[in-house]
């Protein structure tokens, strides 16, 4: 089970709902499968259907990250008008299979989902998700 403290999750649906109808993406920092830090991160790509991390600003937050030993264990985006699932873009276009991909759905009737995958060859693998006070 991954564990994300409600604070951040509050941070990430925020984050969502202020980008829309725009993609979010940021990333989370921690240890294994203990989540413990938000970074917001700017979307370059105009196009609803997806999200484009910009490069300098992740470069820069990586950099931050290694410094103060922490380590990225997690990618996060929305999808404004979509469902929970990750589209054929994210899988196609997911380049760390260890991490864990949250997606944030906003297009559920006035209701924030929120659901986490592990995405490894094409393929979605539905992850647990434990949100905890913090």
């Amino acid at each position: 089970m991954w564990t994300i403290p409600r604070t951040i999750v509050n941070h990430i649906l925020g984050h969502a709902q202020r980008t829309a109808p725009l993609e979010c993406v940021g990333l989370l920092s921690g240890k294994e499968r203990q989540i413990s830090g938000w970074h917001p991160l700017p979307n370059i790509a105009q196009d609803s259907r997806r999200f484009l991390a910009d490069p300098e600003a992740q470069i820069a937050l990586f950099r931050d990250l290694r410094e103060k030993g922490r380590e990225v264990v997690a990618i996060y985006h929305s999808h404004p008008e979509g469902p929970l699932l990750p589209s054929l873009t994210d899988l196609d276009w997911s380049a760390y299979p260890d991490a864990l991909y949250l997606i944030v759905s906003l297009g559920t009737q006035g209701r924030l989902d929120l659901g986490g995958y592990l995405l490894r060859d094409g393929r979605a693998e539905p992850q647990e998700l434990g949100i905890g006070e913090g």
